[in-house]
């Protein structure tokens, strides 16, 4: 939550009890239709701390509805939870519902807003990248459930007044559990908030916001804090749509500039398609500013255009790989940690063996004059990473016992021997995919391959030439997802979705539906479970367990489902076992006493 309170001058006279029995408000922040926030006090606690608490207001009164908002609410909540592990993201507190409503209380973090920060004078552009890695790396938590901030602004970057750190606020619980239900239900959305201070991208103010909004409004942040120029201020290309920012950006001719003004522009772009997919592909791109990595091969992205591929249909891939030679010398620029292997995939490459990363393994100044068993160890990985395997190890194999790098090695080797092994079979499997015009299959072998710049390398080609066909897969699983969930086939559409490999231009999207058809997935599960409940305690054991069948695998109701299954199943054996009683002793009351027990 923002730390800089601005009370709403409205009254409300019901918050004059204790929430909870616990929390003593103390000032409305904010009201609105869907639900309010408070800051108030924890009298249980000796010291009575502040906290934030966000208050989800119902809006209908019908049952379904209010069932519905509890379980959505309820996801909230657990994400929350998960992300307040995280040490600059607020602490979930509790949760709890009365009469009025759901209630989730946050930690309230104390300290200045970024906005204070971000003063009308550019910084320098050590600076911005140092700012760019601290939002980028709390994003990248948040990205990393599969979840959108959806609120990104310097308002809501706080830096803490304890320690100095940025910390990430305001997740737009209220809104999601709002918009969700909406969703679900089929119901209008409202009209969309006036994009006031400037920070959210085209799609989010038409209302189809995406993971990278949120790096949208990153790099605006970045632009802001570069340039000294408020992002309101600002003017767009009436063509492109594309922001004209860059005369401020390029004042300076530093390569570091260069580069940074290049990460920003695609972090800003005005089709997200074309930004960072997510928070950590671009954490990777502002990374490399600090590296020396060249831009252009990170940033860039392999073109799917099926016109700058090579492949005919009926081409045999020049990698073929049945077996593995080793060449006589090291691959050329084999030692680049930006060798791309997909489309939007990855970049940055950091060898880590054992325990070592490999720039370290790198840094001659490391070693000891009294034991070269390190260096040693270094040589050995770069054979390795070249594709010198049997060199590799017959290096770490010379270190002599008492040396302290004898273990590392010993432990390198066993590695590098496993990991060999899976990356040609991983290389030959997607060259079979490639000829067999299976673009897809191409893309996740590449994308399981371990890190070994060599085997990358020559995966490379496969994956740039089968681009095009990778594309066109991952759109007919995404219009196979639409389909079933038109029909309401929730579990099929998340199937497909889940094959929908993170190399494609729709990955993103992809991640977008799959929480939301989750979320839709156990919303009628419940829906399934409380059938049951309501069969079941009508005696109609046969009703109910077909209830039950439905749900599926994987999914936190499940388990309760399967109890279930097992409580009604042996029910409906007694149930027919009265009925048989009560057929051959129609005189008898067993029935009536043996279904008074069920």
């Amino acid at each position: 939550m923002s730390d800089v309170l601005v009370s709403a001058e409205v009254s409300y006279p019901e918050l004059d009890r204790l929430l909870d029995g616990r929390y003593q408000v103390n000032q409305i922040l904010a009201s609105g239709d869907w639900g309010r926030t408070y800051l108030a006090q924890d009298t249980r606690r000796p010291s009575q701390p502040d906290c934030i608490i966000q208050h989800v207001l119902p809006a209908a009164n019908d049952d379904a509805y209010r069932y519905a908002l509890r379980h959505l609410f309820v996801r909230e909540a657990a994400t929350l939870e998960r992300l307040g592990e995280h040490g600059q993201i607020p602490r979930l507190l509790a949760c709890f519902e009365d009469e009025q409503g759901l209630h989730l209380v946050q930690e309230l973090i104390g300290g200045g807003s970024l906005s204070l920060e971000l003063l009308p004078q550019p910084w320098h552009e050590e600076q911005v990248v140092q700012l760019l890695l601290e939002c980028l790396e709390l994003l990248a938590v948040v990205h990393s459930e599969c979840c959108r901030h959806g609120d990104v602004r310097p308002d809501n970057f706080i830096r803490r007044s304890q320690d100095g750190k940025l910390t990430l606020t305001n997740f737009g619980t209220v809104r999601d559990v709002h918009l969700s239900l909406m969703t679900l239900q089929g119901k209008a959305a409202p009209s969309r908030v006036p994009n006031m201070q400037g920070y959210q991208p085209p799609e989010q103010v038409k209302g189809l916001p995406c993971l990278a909004s949120d790096i949208y409004a990153i790099g605006l942040i970045g632009i802001q804090a570069l340039t000294g120029v408020h992002p309101l201020q600002l003017s767009r290309d009436s063509k492109t749509g594309e922001i004209l920012w860059q005369p401020f950006g390029q004042a300076a001719g530093s390569t570091l500039r260069h580069g940074l003004v290049a990460v920003l522009s695609r972090m800003v772009r005005a089709d997200h398609t074309q930004r960072y997919l997510s928070a950590k592909e671009a954490l990777q791109a502002v990374r490399s500013l600090t590296q020396g990595v060249p831009l252009e091969r990170v940033d860039a992205p392999i073109a799917a255009d099926s016109s700058s591929l090579t492949l005919t249909q009926n081409t045999v891939p020049a990698l073929m790989l049945p077996e593995a030679t080793e060449p006589d010398t090291p691959t050329e620029g084999w030692l680049s940690p930006a060798v791309q292997i997909g489309v939007g995939i990855g970049a940055v490459m950091a060898a880590a063996v054992c325990g070592y990363a490999l720039p370290h393994l790198l840094d001659r100044s490391l070693f000891s004059d009294t034991d070269r068993g390190n260096q040693a160890l270094a040589q050995a990985t770069q054979q390795y990473q070249a594709g010198q395997l049997q060199k590799a190890v017959a290096l770490a194999e010379s270190i002599p016992k008492d040396s302290a790098a004898y273990a590392p090695a010993q432990e390198a080797i066993d590695h590098w021997q496993k990991d060999w092994q899976t990356a040609e079979r991983k290389a030959q499997a997607a060259a079979v995919a490639l000829q067999q015009g299976n673009g897809l299959a191409v893309l996740q072998e590449a994308q399981g391959l371990p890190k070994i710049a060599y085997w990358q390398q020559r995966v490379q080609p496969l994956v740039q030439q089968s681009a095009s066909q990778a594309e066109t897969g991952a759109a007919q699983l995404l219009r196979d997802a639409y389909g079933r969930a038109i029909v309401k086939d929730f579990t099929g559409a998340i199937a497909a979705l889940k094959q929908i490999p993170e190399g494609t231009s729709i990955y993103a999207k992809a991640q977008e539906k799959l929480r939301e058809y989750g979320e839709k997935q156990q919303i009628q599960a419940v829906r399934h479970l409380q059938s049951a409940y309501n069969q079941a305690e009508a005696k109609r054991f046969d009703q109910a367990l077909e209830s039950l069948q439905n749900i599926p695998a994987g999914i936190p109701t499940y388990a309760t489902a399967q109890a279930k299954i097992r409580e009604y199943t042996e029910k409906q054996r007694v149930q027919a076992a009265a009925l048989t009683m009560q057929d051959l002793n129609p005189g008898s009351n067993l029935q009536e006493a043996n279904l008074a027990g069920l």
